[in-house]
């Protein structure tokens, strides 16, 4: 049955001006859902943001809560619905309860940019439990948290700034269904907004600048900051580089008289330590390596896991 159109939106443009960047390859001015299937966008590449090792400041930037799952890029166009990963792969039928919420939208058509993710008991986002149901191409229980609008009823609003996409975007999630939900920010110090996402355990904070056009491809006006941790690790064995260096390090984390493995890392060493690890390790020696890394696998290791230091000995 086809849905009767929402009343149009008043868009009200900065700038009238779209460069190569964020122009589109359709720009259609409509409002009539039946023609929804002639108008379908194509995937567009995703704004990407630059990781940086701290928070900015200021209030042209706000902070979201970076969540811990699949980028998805969601076309919705009468009762087409196309749910796209970061690489342009329609995932739409793994993601059953997005593609059904997304259905129900009082739209022509849409294209929104999000967050697909799924929770664990104590309501962090859980990678894991998302990436193993994907895997098996059903993840009912997936919803999404939407941070952007790009196309509305018609309309490109890559060009619009930040703020005037999320209250279109926000306006638009007015009682949507619990698989969609609107991703909250915060205008705060961005140092002290990261710090209490650290606390909370979350996987970080995504800074944009409020008043920034949607351009595809890595962006300085979009930033990550992740979470990180630095424990001190024992070393138990190597993956040897030629005769005389390491490629990386089987490491485990001390538990009173135990030793826990917490799989291996490589990332941070130098020509010079892995030969002077390999060294020390052939002649007997007992080594502790101080690893920064940003969670846990299901098993255990450690994820993105980086050579921090070697405390003295």
């Amino acid at each position: 049955m086809t849905r009767r159109p929402r009343p149009p939106r008043e868009i009200k443009r900065s700038t009238d001006a779209v460069d190569a960047a964020v122009s589109s390859g359709v720009r259609v001015r409509r409002r009539d859902a039946r023609q929804a299937e002639l108008f379908t966008t194509g995937f567009i590449p995703p704004c990407k943001p630059t990781l940086r090792p701290k928070a900015p400041s200021g209030m042209r930037w706000q902070f979201e809560i970076k969540h811990d799952g699949y980028r998805a890029q969601c076309h919705v166009a009468g009762d087409n619905v196309r749910i796209f990963t970061k690489s342009g792969f329609d995932w739409a039928a793994r993601m059953p309860a997005i593609g059904a919420a997304l259905r129900k939208l009082p739209v022509a058509d849409a294209v929104i940019d999000g967050e697909a993710v799924m929770e664990a008991p104590d309501g962090v986002t859980d990678f894991f439990a998302l990436h193993a149901a994907l895997a098996a191409k059903s993840a009912p229980r997936a919803f999404l948290y939407a941070f952007d609008l790009l196309h509305l009823d018609g309309e490109d609003l890559r060009a619009l700034p930040l703020d005037e996409r999320r209250l279109l975007l926000e306006d638009l999630l007015t009682d949507a269904p619990p698989a969609l939900r609107f991703s909250e920010h915060v205008l705060s110090d961005g140092p002290a907004v990261f710090e209490a996402a650290q606390a909370l355990g979350l996987e970080g904070v995504v800074a944009k600048v409020r008043d920034s056009p949607y351009r595809s491809g890595r962006s300085d006006t979009w930033l990550k900051i992740k979470s990180t941790k630095v424990r001190t690790f024992v070393v138990t064995g190597y993956d040897p580089d030629g005769s005389h260096g390491v490629r990386s390090l089987m490491i485990a984390e001390r538990d009173g008289t135990r030793l826990i493995p917490a799989g291996s890392v490589g990332s941070g060493l130098t020509a010079a330590t892995s030969r002077d690890l390999r060294r020390r390790l052939d002649a007997g020696e007992t080594i502790s390596v101080e690893v920064e890394y940003r969670g846990r696998t299901p098993s255990g290791g450690l994820r993105h896991a980086a050579l921090a230091g070697i405390p003295e000995h």
